[in-house]
C-alpha cells in the first residue's frame, strides 16, 4: 500500500551526486517554512557534506516556496525532492490532536529503498545547532534504529532518563536501517496496530499504552528491543511551554538538533523563551527571513501566554482579550 503513497513527485535536484546523508521530514503545508529553516540549520552546520533531503508534504507546495527551495539549492549545492501525499493511504488513522501527516513516516523507507540504506527522520519541529558527522559512526547493522529516550528536563536543564525497564523513545528523532525497517515491515504492523485501537479503544488494554502520541506508541510497541539508544544530543527534548524550563538560557555544548516538542513553537509571536532564539537566528539567514510570525494560537495555553507577550509589549486591551480568549476555550464543553 505505501508504495503507492505518493501522488506527486517534484525533483528540485541539480546534479546526479550521490549524497552523504539522506534526511525525509513529514509534514503539513503549514510546516512548509518551519521545515525550510530547520533545512537551512542543517544545511549550514555541514557544508562540506552532500546531503539529500525529501519532503513528504500533504497538499501542493505553492510556487513562492518551491523558489525558496531553490534559493537553497542554488546557496548550498544540495538535494531537495518533495513528495505530495494521497491521503487515502491513511484512512482510519487518529489526527485529532496532530495532522495526518505524523504518518508520513511509514511511506517513506518505500520511496527511498532505492536511493540508500540509512537514513535520518526528523520532526520540522526542530533546529540543527552542530554538524552530522557523529551519525555516521552510530552502528546500527543489527538494529532498525537509533532513537533518544523522550526524556523531560530536571531545573538546570540535564534529561532526566528512564531507567532500563521503561526505555521509550521519541519518534521524532530516528536513524534508521531502512532493509531492516522493510524486513520486519515496521510500517504495516504499527499501522495495524494504529487501526485496530482506534477501531477499538479497549485493545489499548492489551498494549499497555494510552496511545495519546499515536504513532510514537505504536512504534514503542513494534520496536521494542529493536532499536539503539543513542545520547540525548541527538533530540534535545526542549518543551518551551512548561513552567520549570523557563530559565533554561541555553542547551548542552554537544547538542546536534533541539526538538521543541511542546505546543509551544518559537515560529510563534507569542513565544518569548530564551531557546527560541536558535531557530529565530537562522530563519534571519533563510529564504524565510521575511515569513511573518504565527499570530494566531489555537491551544489555551498558547492564548494565555500570548496574553504575556502583550503584557510584555504594555498592550495590556489585547492581553486581556486573549486571557478571556483562553478562558473561554479551557472550559469550552
Amino acid at each position: 500500500m505505501f508504495e503507492y503513497a505518493v501522488k506527486n513527485k517534484i525533483n528540485l535536484t541539480r546534479d546526479n551526486k550521490k549524497s552523504d546523508f539522506y534526511i525525509a521530514f513529514g509534514i503539513s503545508k503549514a510546516f512548509t517554512y518551519p521545515v525550510g529553516v530547520l533545512i537551512t540549520s542543517i544545511l549550514e552546520n555541514n557544508k562540506d557534506m552532500k546531503i539529500s533531503f525529501h519532503i513528504f508534504v500533504d497538499d501542493k507546495i505553492e510556487d513562492k516556496e518551491l523558489n525558496r527551495f531553490k534559493d537553497l539549492i542554488e546557496f548550498y549545492d544540495t538535494n531537495i525532492i518533495i513528495y505530495e501525499i494521497d491521503n487515502s493511504e491513511f484512512l482510519n488513522l487518529d489526527d485529532r490532536e496532530f495532522t495526518i501527516a505524523t504518518y508520513y513516516r511509514f511511506a517513506i523507507p518505500y520511496q527511498l529503498k532505492d536511493l540508500t540504506d540509512k537514513y535520518l527522520y526528523i520532526d520540522a519541529d526542530m533546529i540543527a545547532i552542530r554538524d552530522l558527522k557523529d551519525y555516521l559512526n552510530i552502528n546500527i547493522e543489527n538494529k532498525i534504529a537509533a532513537v533518544v529516550d523522550d526524556f523531560t528536563l530536571d531545573k538546570v536543564g540535564n534529561p532526566i532518563l528512564l531507567a532500563e525497564d521503561k526505555k521509550y523513545f521519541n519518534a521524532g528523532m530516528m536513524y534508521i536501517n531502512l532493509n531492516l525497517w522493510m524486513k520486519e515491515q515496521v510500517s504495516e504492523k504499527s499501522v495495524s496496530i494504529l487501526r485496530e485501537v482506534n477501531l477499538d479503544p479497549k485493545q489499548k488494554i492489551k498494549y499497555g499504552y494510552e496511545f495519546r502520541c499515536f504513532d510514537q506508541d505504536a512504534l514503542n510497541i513494534v520496536l521494542k528491543n529493536k532499536v539503539k539508544y543513542i545520547e540525548p544530543k541527538y533530540n534535545f527534548l526542549a518543551n518551551i511551554s512548561l513552567k520549570h524550563n523557563k530559565n533554561l538560557q541555553n542547551v548542552p555544548m554537544d547538542t546536534i538538533f533541539i526538538h521543541y516538542h511542546g505546543f509551544n513553537k518559537p515560529w510563534h509571536e507569542w513565544c518569548f523563551h530564551p531557546l527560541a532564539r536558535y531557530f529565530r537566528n537562522y530563519k534571519e539567514i533563510s529564504p524565510w527571513k521575511n515569513e511573518p510570525w504565527d499570530k494566531c494560537p489555537t491551544k489555551y495555553r498558547q492564548m494565555r501566554l500570548y496574553a504575556k507577550f502583550y503584557i510584555k509589549n504594555g498592550n495590556f486591551i489585547k492581553a486581556m482579550y486573549w486571557i478571556i480568549r483562553s478562558i473561554l476555550k479551557k472550559y469550552k464543553k
